[in-house]
């Protein structure tokens, strides 16, 4: 298939939370970003696998209802779609292989080739999709999620690497130990009487309070690598009003990626880092983090929230990089 100006390159992504599909032009526009949120029970701290599998085949019907306007006027070229928590062997949750059969399916029916990706690079992508790095060739990225707290060393490979599938080359080089601040969230979240999941609920508190943090909760960083677990201990102890219970949570996450991110960048010696992942789309750690990294000569690069929070723009935009690679080998 040639390279027409009417080809696209759809993305899909069957995380935990979130139903996604997307597509992306040649020239790397979003022409489409559909995401359905997974529903999850009054005062449930979460979904089974089995049950979030089983609302994936639901809402993958239903948003390809909306997709029929625009595939009568695009050809689809290719298929993206994250089979796999992270880049990994042994990386595997039932979720992600609804998304997977069915671009393995659409893939068959349309006589398109489907690449294989993972949830992390998607996030990793779609991240990159806002922001001009100067160093987009290896840098620090923390992915920060409901299900994943990592710091990751990124390193783009070159285009002349044989294998059309590998694009970066990523290594866990910190993060947390035990928890994950998505979690660490929700659960502090819920114990307040919000509903799962509590993120929009704790950072608009965090943002409208205005006490002072006159003591924040100690922190546990050790060579990049956080206890978060000790932190909840601490907040369940917290005998004050939502609204500054939220921030302390919050603030706590700031000082721990903080702490983690300086460690690495003078390790590696790097002065860039790239958020991604649903926690990242928090206001007030993207503005307090920005902040306190800045002052240590680092850069902190966020982006808007329907690309940080689950989707599938990362796997479409993955997809057209391995279309072109291919095409040009």
């Amino acid at each position: 298939m040639s390279l027409v100006k009417d080809n696209i390159i759809i993305g899909i992504d069957t995380s935990c939370y979130t139903t996604s599909i997307a597509a992306i032009s040649l020239d790397r526009k979003v022409i489409f970003n559909e995401r359905i949120i997974l529903d999850v029970g009054e005062k449930s701290k979460g979904l089974r696998q089995s049950e979030a599998v089983f609302q994936h085949v639901k809402n993958l019907g239903t948003i390809v209802e909306s997709m029929k306007k625009l595939m009568t006027k695009h050809n689809v070229a290719a298929i993206c779609v994250s089979d796999r928590p992270r880049p990994m062997e042994d990386s595997y949750m039932p979720v992600f292989k609804v998304g997977e059969n069915f671009a393995q399916l659409t893939g068959c029916m349309l006589g398109v080739p489907v690449y294989l990706t993972s949830h992390q690079e998607n996030h990793i992508e779609a991240s990159l999709y806002t922001n001009n790095m100067k160093g987009s060739d290896k840098f620090l990225s923390v992915h920060m999620s409901g299900g994943t707290s990592e710091v990751l060393l990124v390193s783009k490979l070159s285009e002349s690497n044989e294998d059309v599938n590998e694009l970066y080359n990523i290594n866990i080089v910190g993060g947390s130990k035990d928890i994950s601040f998505g979690q660490l969230i929700d659960r502090v979240g819920v114990n307040l009487g919000y509903k799962f999941p509590a993120g929009k609920y704790i950072d608009e508190n965090a943002i409208n309070c205005n006490i002072k943090i006159s003591q924040g909760l100690k922190t546990s960083v050790k060579e990049g690598y956080i206890n978060i677990s000790g932190l909840e201990n601490q907040i369940y102890k917290i005998d004050e009003s939502k609204e500054y219970t939220s921030k302390l949570t919050l603030d706590s996450i700031v000082r721990s990626v903080y702490k983690s991110v300086v460690y690495l960048s003078e390790k590696y010696n790097l002065s860039e880092v790239l958020f991604a992942g649903g926690v990242s789309a928090s206001k007030y750690i993207n503005i307090e983090l920005t902040k306190k990294l800045r002052q240590g000569n680092i850069t902190a690069y966020f982006t808007e929230p329907q690309y940080s929070t689950d989707n599938a723009v990362g796997c479409a935009i993955i997809g057209l990089n391995k279309f072109i690679r291919q095409k040009k080998s």
